[in-house]
């Protein structure tokens, strides 16, 4: 009688952790270039967001697979497919009900860029409203800018582009006068650009940065990622990478 007890608990266990949920075994992670925060170097996917995503999902033993693919894409298949998430993401109120949130995984500085011939003084967003400004289509900072009153903006698909489209001459067609981007890396996107001399004219704000996943991923994987990054915060391994970047 006793074995049959011990049996049917055992049977019951078992079952019960058949049917418990789990979290996903495999999460789509999609970003784009978009340094330090997440970009690409020699092939390579890296970025202060992305090693803490990557170690949030070794912690939480969830399968990563990464994509990098143009913003405006990215953003649309994060809010339909299954078990995808988007990085790194501002948390703005007019995106609140798109996604699942888990974070702040970083944080980033925004800023006006000119080329260094810019005179005007720039103290505020209002001063910038009579302005062209690029930026990329659907992020944070552009959607920011319009929230703000900001309407003369100039959208393109790559941040990249920007800075081969900055002039001094306003009426020059097809062209901006100010450019709206990362303030730790926009003199390197521009030089790369082969647009030397680009200079911060204004710092817009500083904005924490999220992973903002679907509606379709389960809440087990979400809750798992939270609980990764509460714990890398408290034994120190989230500063280090943030700190080793802000050293670079």
């Amino acid at each position: 009688m006793r074995n049959a007890i011990r049996i049917g608990r055992f049977f019951g266990l078992l079952a019960g952790l058949l049917i418990a949920p789990q979290p996903a075994l495999a999460l789509k992670l999609l970003t784009e270039e978009n340094p330090p925060l997440n970009y690409t170097e020699g092939k390579k996917l890296t970025g202060m967001a992305t090693e803490v995503v990557r170690e949030m999902g070794r912690r939480a033993k969830i399968k990563l697979d990464f994509e990098v693919m143009a913003w405006n894409k990215a953003y649309e298949k994060a809010q339909a497919d299954k078990e995808t998430c988007l990085y790194s993401t501002a948390r703005l109120a007019n995106r609140e009900n798109l996604f699942k949130w888990v974070g702040p995984i970083a944080a980033n500085k925004w800023g006006l860029f000119a080329l260094g011939g810019f005179k005007q003084e720039i103290k505020s967003l209002n001063d910038a409203k009579p302005f062209r400004i690029g930026g990329v289509a659907r992020d944070a900072k552009t959607e920011f800018l319009r929230q703000w009153g900001v309407t003369n903006i100039v959208e393109v698909e790559d941040d990249r582009l920007n800075p081969g489209k900055l002039t001094l001459n306003r009426k020059e067609a097809q062209k901006i006068d100010l450019w709206i981007t990362s303030a730790a890396t926009a003199t390197r996107v521009a030089e790369r650009a082969k647009v030397p001399g680009v200079k911060l004219v204004y710092l817009v704000r500083e904005e924490e940065s999220f992973l903002a996943c679907s509606p379709r991923t389960s809440a087990d994987t979400l809750k798992a990622l939270a609980a990764a990054l509460d714990e890398m915060k408290k034994d120190g391994a989230y500063r280090e990478i943030i700190k080793a970047y802000e050293n670079r």
